[in-house]
């Protein structure tokens, strides 16, 4: 598979999940963008048959621990050029499990292309069950350039898992970084000042 160039600026990569299947699927692999190993993910459909819904209600999206008591490792099957210097945002919606009173925490992040356990870059999100859907960014600025998958992995194995929409891959616009960088610096500025007063 060839590996995909990155843009110097923009969008590269977007997937809200929608058009994967028309109904639930327990224990899907049948995705687009996307190779499940480690475990397995279901498909949602919003708001049918299992009480999830989806961002806005509608579409689908993914129970990021499957049906079998072992959760899932997505891995996209695109692999990435990452060019050194540049700083890379992968963003995915996250909402609580909303089926049971129990926390669950996701990592994601930029990983090796050769080996998808092997992080560059990640996060981890840790949420509750009723916690609302909510956009979560990890960056990646490589020192050198990499060749890397994206991955999102559930932590546990108890059929239940936060519900996944909308990942994102994306390389801003310098003066959008720079931008961020000035309103980090204000924020930092005031609460200086406020903890001097």
């Amino acid at each position: 598979m060839a590996a995909a160039p990155a843009a110097q600026a923009g969008v590269i990569f977007t997937d809200n999940f929608n058009a994967e299947s028309g109904s639930n699927a327990l224990n899907f692999n049948g995705f687009d963008n996307w190779t499940v190993s480690a475990g397995t993910v279901d498909y949602i459909r919003s708001g049918v048959q299992y009480g999830i819904n989806c961002v806005g209600g509608i579409g689908g999206c993914i129970d990021l621990d499957g049906s079998t008591n072992n959760a899932g490792v997505l891995s996209s099957t695109t692999i990435y050029n990452l060019t050194a210097g540049l700083t890379y945002m992968f963003s995915l919606d996250l909402s609580g499990n909303q089926v049971r009173r129990e926390g669950n925490t996701v990592t994601f992040g930029f990983a090796d292309s050769s080996n998808s356990n092997l992080f560059y870059a990640s996060d981890a999100i840790t949420l509750s069950q009723n916690d609302p859907f909510k956009t979560y960014t990890v960056s990646f600025t490589p020192n050198g350039n990499v060749t890397a998958r994206l991955v999102i992995g559930n932590g546990g194995g108890d059929n239940v898992g936060l519900i996944l929409d909308n990942a994102q891959l994306e390389v801003p616009e310098p003066g959008t970084l720079a931008l961020l960088g000035l309103g980090l610096g204000l924020a930092a500025l005031g609460l200086r000042r406020r903890r001097a007063a």
